[in-house]
């Protein structure tokens, strides 16, 4: 009892307490970025491409900027964020947004702490707070520049402000499904889930109406910039569905979905994980029609963690176990579920110490086991991400090759890694960058000449073959405008053209050929 009273006393004085889990998760995350401290992930440059673009180019216009069109499919907030840090520090680096990951993933055990605390037990919300503090995978991902970190902060905050102050727990629980889209399902989800178990009471009217308005006026934005006014939410949920795919491509959005539904389940009877995820959605489901008929005092809190439950584990359980490389990358998914699952797994390991005294879980260090426990998981997967540093030293090996041919004007390139490397090593402007995603090819155009135009309106003086969003534009011009892209260089299947600018006035001085 002597180690309790301690932590109890620490508890008991709040100056200290956001100190205390602040420094107990700093140093596991100190430690990865220690020894992984290139960002390797490669969304990350493509959310930074779309904050310094919009920050550059879009905010003139009233609208956020990609090079690849990804601009709003995924959520706006933490782009909009990092557009700001880097317009405030005059700095085109991701070093400040992986800071601000870094700060907030501590806070995130804080706030694991506060909703296990005030809504059960301090003793329940420290040892929550603790082993989400220790999560590898969440160390990991809150050292480098995605938007999970910020969305779970958002949520965390919105579920521990639900009683106390509704309305702003509505506006959180908004913008944290403008973070990441996920979020967005959960929202609607567990906004529904209180409105049916509490009927629209006084207490809950300013919740339901705090997430309305921000929502609205988010789905009023993008209906103005896109004419979807779900546009995120759709998109990816018609990327989940198939619908890129030969067998979907076409198909209409409630067929995708209900092919989709069909065969996942079929699948999932036949594997121990899909089995896993069936359950997770009876449990809801059970869980959900006993707090209608019996309303739990703490719902909110479980809840939205069985919902978090359904919809983050099927994004990466599908790939467990033989997809090694791409479950690691999508092991982000299973943050929110570690974050909110910490505390009713909390309460269990407390009850089960409070009612079997005699047992060797009363008698277990729970500290010392989780400490056990989180270096041996960081043993783990830590070197296995430090190995994902090579494809960004790669990335910016080429970027660097490729600057040497240029000599001013635009030059094309749809890689978000290597045009980080543009900017921040050889202070290329937003403005001399382009991307193959709005060539002649986007709009439907396959006539060369629009192609010739496409290089002279635009200047276009390097090009680079960088995968599959260059072929369209390699195709036409490789075919039908034959000698105007001038091989310079290849750097690690990246291949590096330089444009014939007299071959290019020629071409538009007699038309060219045409269709």
């Amino acid at each position: 009892m002597g180690v309790e009273k301690r932590l109890y006393t620490i508890m008991t004085r709040p100056r200290y307490t956001l100190l205390f889990f602040f420094s107990i998760a700093l140093i596991p995350r100190l430690l990865v970025w220690t020894i992984i401290p290139i960002d390797w992930n490669s969304d990350s440059y493509h959310h930074w491409q779309i904050s310094y673009l919009t920050l550059k180019i879009g905010l003139k216009q009233g609208r956020l900027w990609d090079l690849n069109g990804c601009e709003f499919y995924w959520g706006v907030v933490p782009h909009l964020v990092q557009a700001f840090i880097l317009g405030a520090l005059f700095t085109p680096s991701l070093l400040p947004y992986r800071l601000l990951n870094l700060m907030l993933g501590c806070v995130n055990s804080y706030l694991v702490y506060l909703i296990g605390r005030d809504n059960f037990y301090w003793e329940v919300g420290f040892y929550a707070g603790i082993l989400f503090a220790l999560y590898p995978v969440a160390a990991v991902f809150d050292v480098v520049a995605l938007q999970e970190t910020l969305a779970l902060c958002l949520a965390l905050l919105s579920i521990q402000l639900f009683k106390s102050r509704p309305g702003l727990s509505g506006i959180l629980l908004a913008l944290a499904a403008q973070s990441r889209t996920e979020f967005w399902l959960v929202s609607v989800f567990f906004v529904a889930g209180v409105v049916l178990i509490e009927r629209l009471t006084m207490r809950v009217q300013p919740f339901v109406l705090g997430w309305l308005a921000v929502t609205s006026l988010f789905c009023a934005l993008f209906r103005n910039w896109t004419s979807n006014p779900f546009y995120p939410l759709y998109w990816s949920l018609y990327n989940v569905f198939g619908g890129w795919t030969q067998r979907g491509r076409g198909l209409p959005f409630h067929t995708l979905m209900l092919n989709w539904i069909s065969d996942k389940i079929q699948a999932w009877l036949a594997k121990a994980t899909g089995q896993v995820l069936l359950g997770s959605m009876i449990t809801l489901s059970g869980s959900f029609l006993h707090m209608l008929r019996r309303p739990w005092r703490r719902y909110h809190v479980y809840l939205f963690f069985l919902t978090v439950a359904v919809v983050f584990s099927p994004i990466f359980l599908t790939y467990y176990p033989s997809h090694g490389q791409s479950l690691l990358y999508m092991l982000r998914m299973s943050i929110p579920i570690a974050a909110f699952g910490s505390i009713p797994l909390a309460l269990i390991l407390y009850r089960l110490k409070m009612k079997l005294p005699t047992t060797w879980l009363r008698r277990l260090p729970l500290e010392l086991t989780l400490l056990i426990l989180a270096v041996n998981s960081f043993c783990y997967l830590v070197p296995s991400y430090s190995r994902f540093q090579e494809g960004t030293i790669i990335a910016f090996e080429v970027a660097d090759a490729a600057y040497k041919h240029y000599a001013g004007g635009t030059l094309v390139c749809d890689n978000p890694t290597m045009n980080y490397r543009f900017v921040t090593r050889w202070r290329l402007k937003a403005t001399s960058l382009l991307g193959n995603h709005y060539s002649p090819h986007y709009y439907g155009v396959s006539s060369p000449i629009r192609y010739a135009e496409w290089f002279k309106r635009n200047n276009i003086t390097l090009w680079l073959h960088t995968g599959s969003r260059s072929h369209p534009v390699w195709a036409v011009t490789s075919r039908d405008l034959p000698g105007l892209l001038m091989l310079k260089e290849e750097a690690h299947g990246v291949r590096v053209y330089e444009v014939d600018q007299e071959l290019l006035d020629e071409l538009l001085m007699s038309r060219g050929p045409r269709d």
